[in-house]
């Protein structure tokens, strides 16, 4: 009796709100599935803030070219960090999530005005699917590949492959 007594005391005084690992604020883009939530941009970078990357979804890298139907190459890492700059431009985006990536930012759901930018960013073509994380955005995927949109109406080779080839990033 004395044990349960203490536990909900102690389950009492734990602090209510969001996870630890939850970040909100106004957002840097670092690329198509990377924001600085809370960080600003100097000289063409973000810098501060909290890294978080979208979860269960992979855009291709900045540097990372597409094939246009017209023959040209073009930047499809920086038009899918453009998109997703679109759509956190001036609000304040809200990232959930309790997980980190190997190199210590926050994985999370980011949230603009209750919309899923990791579902937006899937479903309109300018990332894939993750499945490596969760299978949430697998449908998104097919849509928009079915639709012809975004990098789905390029040449481009999966940003996972196009890293092995390309370990700078460049």
């Amino acid at each position: 009796m004395i044990r349960c007594f203490l536990l909900v005391a102690l389950l009492m005084a734990l602090p209510i709100g969001p996870a630890v690992a939850d970040a909100s604020g106004p957002a840097c883009v670092v690329s198509g599935d990377t924001l600085a939530i809370n960080g600003r941009r100097s000289y063409g970078r973000c810098v501060g803030g909290t890294p978080v990357g979208l979860v269960g979804i992979d855009a291709p890298e900045l540097g990372q070219l597409c094939g246009h139907p017209s023959g040209r190459q073009v930047l499809c890492g920086r038009a899918a960090a453009a998109f997703l700059l679109n759509h956190v431009l001036k609000q304040i985006v809200t990232c959930t999530g309790n997980t980190r990536g190997h190199d210590g930012q926050l994985l999370a759901t980011c949230r603009v005005g209750g919309r899923d930018l990791n579902a937006l960013m899937v479903a309109e073509g300018w990332a894939l699917a993750d499945r490596r994380f969760t299978d949430a955005y697998v449908a998104d995927e097919e849509k928009a590949k079915a639709a012809h949109k975004g990098l789905w109406g390029l040449t481009f080779v999966p940003p996972w492959e196009w890293r092995k080839s390309h370990p700078s990033g460049h």
